[in-house]
Formats: structure tokens, C-alpha cells, sequence
């Protein structure tokens, strides 16, 4: 019998447990030369994945909303104030004259709802490139404002703190957006809610703040000035932006899970709920921002003093907060149709009961409260739009994240479709109106139809609502 034989008989349980320790270390040694051969990324992969910081807390994930909550604060807020710009504009001697000063406003915000199926497949295809496009559309929106601040036309106001700011801004806003939803899944709607309530919180200053300098030094300065805050107070944030994921993770993972708009439109093609979502924002939409624009004026044509205008648009700003930390709260926790329908059907009612019949603060400083609390925060609900969608199908994808992503960029862009419409509309609305403020009549007169046509918008929009009855119901 041979040595090895010898062995073998002498040491029956000894045998295996060597050739077993032998056998995993030869195992382990091929699956590391395997690994090393299809990718090294893998490797990447498993040891930090498994490293990743929490999400929907700790430091990183609460850093990384305050990062963008600040930008949030100065580069969406100066637009939702153009009502402080709208007056200044309708009496300085350079631009009174001209019909497009209220198209201004409706095309900086129009803008970043209208880029957002272009920038968020952009955003999506190079996750590595998503911080330079942050910096990039943050000097555009600065750009815009100094350019603005030598304008002596009214087209050139239009093309620079209009159409060149919103673009600014949408380049800015979509990829800080995809960052957060890394950090932030079931608490999602809460992140929501506490960075579009950064807008509300910069609104409570904002007007007070322009609206004292556009008095005092004119428009020139007042642009320049804020873009030197913007600076100072944004350009931090912008440091704090972080993802959760490392990028060569993030172009992995999206190499094996890539979905365009065209699957994502094909897919949810035959569901009633999309549907249903979209009339909702854009409906909403067309009569969203009239208050914003036009309560500053309604409240000067009462013989109110232009800092009551202000004050009613930081009313608007507080509320806004309030109801967008609430908004968020509530659709994390309840069917999203609950809350779609609600938020247009109160500050419709609100607009038809208190603003129409405004004839001082009494009923003006309610309605501005109630509009804030519910109107202004309605876009807070689009990401749980987006997620109720993406759970409710049978077929679902790998990456739900960016199915709902590029469905939120869908839904951004008919809302800044509604937006641009709504300037025009306004203005042909407001002529109707043009033989003078009569404050015997209801909405002073002037102002009468678009204060109807907000009151249709609202009730038509909260119609959505009919769409909690329509099962199978995800939650």
C-alpha cells in the first residue's frame, strides 16, 4: 500500500478537512482571478455598497439636503418673487409701455419645467458629471441677472432674467435632484417637502428685501446686489451636494439598468392613473402662479402701499412652508390622491370666497395664507405622483429611481408648458378688464377674470381626485 494510501486510511477525517481548506482557497483564489478579469469595478462594488452611509438619515443624507436646500432658497425663490419685479417694471419709464413684462416671470420658472425631459436623461446618462452641471447652471442663473441688470428693452429682460435663468436653473436643479433621491426613499416625500419649503422660507425675505431696493436704487442695483447674496449665501451649498454612491458605482449600475423617456411613456401608456396626474398639473398650472404675479398689484390698486403687496407675498412664503413640510409629511402616509385634490380644491374655493371680493387686508391676508398652504406646496406631490405610478406596475424595473425621474421630468414639463401659457393668457384676461379699477365691483373689475379663470383652474385640476376610487390601489 502507498504512503498516500497509508494516509488516507490513517487519517479519514483529517483528509477532507485539509482538502476542503485547501479546495475554498482555491476557490477563493479563481473567483478573485474571475473577478479581476470581468471587472474591476466588481470588486469596487462589493466592498462599498456594503459601506454606503444610511439613507433617510444621518449626517450624510441631512448634509446633503441642507446643500441643496440653500440653493433652493436663492435661485427658485427670486423667481416665485417676480411679483415685486412686476410692479417696477409696469411703471418704470423703459418698460411700462411694453405687454411681455408679465412674461418675465412666467418664463423663468416655465423654463425649468419645460428643460426638465431634456436635462434629466443627461443627468441619468453621466451620473459623473452631475456636480459640474450643478456649478454650471448656478453661474448661468448669475449670468442672467447681471445681464438683466443692463437691460434698457424689454426683450432683453425677457431673453436674460427669463428664458437664460430658467434654463440656468433647470441645469442646476435636476441633477441635485438625483442626488437626493439617493439619500432619501420612504422619507422622500419629507425631503421634498423640506426643500421646496427653502423657497418659501427665502420668499418671507426676498420681496421685503428687493422690492425695498427696487424703491430706493432702481433695478440695476437691486439685480446686482442680489447676485453677490446669491453668492455669499448659496455658493456653500453647492459644496454640500454629495451623492451616496460613488460614481463609478452609479455608471455601473446604470449601464445594467438603463431606461429612456420613449420605454417609460410606452409603458405607462394604458394607465388611467397617468393620465389622471397629468390633466391635474396641468390644469393646476395655468392658474398656479396669477396670485404670485398679480396680488402685489391688486393690492396697490385697494390704495394699499406697495409693502402690503410684499407682505402679502411673504404671507404666501410662510404658509408655503408650512404646507410643504406638511404635504410631504402626509404623502408619505396616505393614498397621494388624498392630498392632489385637496390642494386645489381649498385655495380654489379660497381665491372664489376672499380674493374676488377683496376690498381690504381682511380678506386678502387669509387668501394669501391659504394659497401658500395648499397651492403653492402642490408640487411637492410630484415625486409621490411618480412612485405611486412605478408601484402599481406588474412589470416593474430594476431601476424604479429613474423610471420615476424621467416621469417627474414629464410632468415638470407640461406644468412649465401650463406656466408659459399662463402668461399670455393672464395678460389677454387682464385687457378685458382695462377700463380702470372699479372697487364696488368684484375682483376690482380689472381683475375679475383672471381671478375667475384661477377658480376654474383649482376646481377642474381637484377633479383628480375622483382617481382614489380607481383600483388596484398600491397603498
Amino acid at each position: 500500500m502507498s504512503r498516500a494510501s497509508q494516509d488516507g486510511d490513517g487519517t479519514a477525517e483529517d483528509v477532507p478537512l485539509r482538502a476542503l481548506r485547501v479546495r475554498q482557497s482555491v476557490d477563493s483564489a479563481n473567483s478573485s482571478d474571475l473577478d479581476n478579469l470581468i471587472s474591476a469595478d466588481d470588486d469596487v462594488s462589493d466592498a462599498s455598497w456594503t459601506d454606503l452611509p444610511p439613507i433617510d438619515g444621518g449626517r450624510g443624507a441631512w448634509t446633503c439636503l441642507l446643500g441643496c436646500w440653500l440653493v433652493e432658497a436663492m435661485i427658485w425663490g427670486f423667481p416665485l418673487a417676480f411679483g415685486v419685479f412686476q410692479r417696477h417694471y409696469s411703471d418704470n419709464e423703459l418698460f411700462k409701455e411694453s405687454g411681455s413684462i408679465p412674461t418675465i416671470g412666467t418664463l423663468a420658472t416655465g423654463m425649468s419645467y419645460l428643460g426638465m425631459p431634456f436635462t434629466n436623461p443627461i443627468a441619468m446618462r453621466w451620473p459623473q458629471h452631475r456636480k459640474k452641471m450643478c456649478v454650471a447652471g448656478w453661474l448661468l442663473c448669475l449670468l442672467a441677472l447681471l445681464g438683466a441688470s443692463f437691460a434698457s428693452q424689454a426683450w432683453q429682460l425677457v431673453l436674460s432674467q427669463g428664458f437664460v435663468y430658467g434654463v440656468g436653473w433647470v441645469v442646476c436643479y435636476t441633477p441635485f435632484l438625483f442626488v437626493l433621491n439617493e439619500w432619501f426613499v420612504e422619507r422622500r416625500g419629507l425631503a421634498y417637502g423640506i426643500l421646496f419649503g427653502a423657497s418659501g422660507v427665502s420668499g418671507l425675505i426676498i420681496p421685503m428685501a428687493v422690492g425695498w431696493m427696487l424703491e430706493r436704487f432702481g433695478f440695476r442695483i437691486a439685480l446686482r446686489v442680489y447676485v453677490v447674496a446669491t453668492v455669499v449665501v448659496s455658493g456653500p451649498g453647492l459644496l454640500l451636494i454629495r451623492p451616496r454612491s460613488l460614481p463609478q458605482q452609479i455608471v455601473g449600475e446604470h449601464e445594467k439598468r438603463s431606461v429612456g423617456i420613449v420605454q417609460v411613456v410606452k409603458r405607462f401608456a394604458r394607465n388611467p392613473h397617468f393620465y389622471l396626474f397629468a390633466a391635474a398639473i396641468f390644469v393646476q398650472g395655468l392658474g398656479f402662479f396669477i396670485p404670485n404675479v398679480f396680488i402685489p398689484s391688486y393690492a396697490e390698486g385697494l390704495g394699499l402701499s406697495s409693502t402690503s403687496g410684499s407682505g402679502l407675498l411673504a404671507l404666501v412664503s410662510l404658509s408655503q412652508v408650512l404646507g410643504q413640510l406638511w404635504q410631504g409629511w402626509i404623502s408619505d402616509r396616505v393614498n397621494i390622491y388624498v392630498p392632489t385634490a385637496f390642494s386645489a380644491l381649498v385655495p380654489g374655493l379660497g381665491a372664489l370666497i376672499l380674493w374676488g371680493p377683496a376690498k381690504n387686508m381682511a380678506y386678502l391676508v387669509p387668501f394669501a395664507l391659504i394659497w401658500g398652504f395648499f397651492s403653492a406646496s402642490y408640487s411637492v406631490l410630484y415625486t409621490r405622483m411618480c412612485t405611486f405610478l412605478t408601484d402599481q406596475q406588474a412589470d416593474s424595473h430594476p431601476d424604479d429611481d429613474s423610471v420615476a425621474m424621467l416621469l417627474y421630468g414629464l410632468y415638470s414639463f407640461e406644468r412649465g408648458v401650463s406656466n408659459i401659457l399662463e402668461g399670455p393668457v393672464s395678460n389677454r384676461l387682464l385687457s378685458r378688464g382695462s377700463e380702470g379699477i372699479d372697487v364696488t365691483r368684484y375682483g376690482l373689475g380689472r381683475y375679475a377674470s383672471i381671478i375667475w379663470f384661477t377658480v376654474f383652474c383649482m376646481l377642474a385640476s381637484s377633479l383628480a381626485g375622483i382617481g382614489w376610487f380607481w383600483r388596484p390601489r398600491p397603498r
